[in-house]
């Protein structure tokens, strides 16, 4: 369910704050054909390998380090830097030594993301 109202400007403030597990916080926004996820981990987590059936996804490191790994490619990102996960590849992420800021965007919208 895609809200009525999308708001046009806001800040992550605006956004309700949800805790994930300890050390991965997330805000997320859901548009009609896009949805961002900002999220903040701690340093030492490990994301399981998995793959989005229905979901292209796109990240941007906004602070940290990050390694990733997409389609058995491995690569260690840095700010500023991006990653692109397509439908249907296996890829998963660690955080290093230090918290680490992402932002990733699904298209189509993640249904299990959103407010209902």
């Amino acid at each position: 369910m895609i809200p009525d109202i999308i708001k046009h400007f806001f800040n992550e403030h605006d956004l309700e704050t949800e805790i994930v597990e300890e050390g991965i916080e997330r805000v997320i926004y859901t548009a009609v054909n896009i949805q961002a996820i900002l999220y903040h981990f701690a340093p030492h987590k490990v994301f399981p390998v998995h793959v989005h059936d229905r979901h292209e996804q796109l990240g941007f490191l906004v602070s940290g380090e990050m390694g990733f790994m997409v389609g058995g490619e491995k690569h260690i990102l840095h700010p500023g830097d991006f990653y692109r996960a397509p439908i249907g590849v296996e890829h998963n992420a660690w955080t290093l030594e230090e918290p680490s800021v992402l932002l990733d965007i699904f298209a189509p919208p993640r249904e299990d993301l959103v407010k209902k």
